[in-house]
């Protein structure tokens, strides 16, 4: 995989980790999912990406459910704190399957599992933190 990418990919989770460990200051909650929800919507667009490049993707029904990790973002940002977690936890290891199934490119789909990894962890850390 391009080390570039692969740099940027990983850069990619600081303000995932850098807001969960900053969770107790009342500021943090937003930033966190505001950030998540665009990240969620970068996840769809990759795919948006490919289905537009590659004639064997490009079919309505790639080109739709590539627009559903930009809804939930969205409506996750709409909803109250706790259901918006657990629509972002959901929608990305939802997505992570997805995105698991349709690449096989196995650069990728490590870099994707380590990433998703620590998005999810992060997440699961803050259901935690505003439940208890």
């Amino acid at each position: 995989m391009n080390k570039t990418a692969y740099l940027l990919g990983l850069s990619g989770l600081i303000p995932f980790v850098g807001l969960t460990v900053l969770m107790h200051q009342p500021w943090a909650v937003t930033y966190f999912l505001s950030y998540s929800a665009v990240i969620l919507s970068f996840l769809g667009g990759i795919h948006w990406g490919v289905a537009l490049q590659d004639d064997k993707w490009s079919n309505s029904w790639r080109l739709c459910l590539c627009m559903l990790p930009s809804l939930l973002g969205w409506v996750a940002l709409l909803l109250p704190v706790t259901l918006a977690f657990a629509l972002l936890f959901v929608a990305y290891a939802l997505w992570w399957g997805y995105d698991y199934s349709q690449v096989k490119n196995g650069d990728y789909r490590q870099l994707r599992r380590c990433l998703s990894v620590v998005v999810l962890v992060c997440h699961g850390s803050w259901m935690f933190f505003v439940i208890f």
